[in-house]
């Protein structure tokens, strides 16, 4: 199976103009209706993944906010690491049930 928007760009944002940039993001997002997610939203590390399904349009994002590609190879890891870290979680919730 495809991912629907395999093309990602992660953006490092200063944490006191997080919320306020992650708003100017989403604003650009559907201003030009681009077919795009803003993944994962990491606010104590200032971070923002956005997911593209289109290449061209990952690279206009780039080039109005910044950021840089995330190659395929690090997705991967990411999700074997976001797996690994999911069965942790769920084999201490059965250990120690609330």
């Amino acid at each position: 199976m495809t991912e629907a928007r395999p093309f990602h760009v992660l953006i490092d944002i200063d944490r006191d103009r997080f919320h306020a940039r992650l708003r100017e993001i989403e604003a650009w997002l559907a201003e030009w209706q681009v077919d795009a997610e803003v993944g994962s939203v990491l606010g104590n590390s200032g971070k923002v993944r956005v997911r593209f399904a289109d290449e061209r349009a990952s690279y206009a994002f780039q080039r109005c906010h910044g950021g840089r590609p995330v190659l395929a190879d690090e997705i991967r890891a990411s999700k074997i690491a976001d797996a690994a870290d999911e069965s942790l979680y769920d084999q201490l919730a059965r250990d120690y049930p609330d």
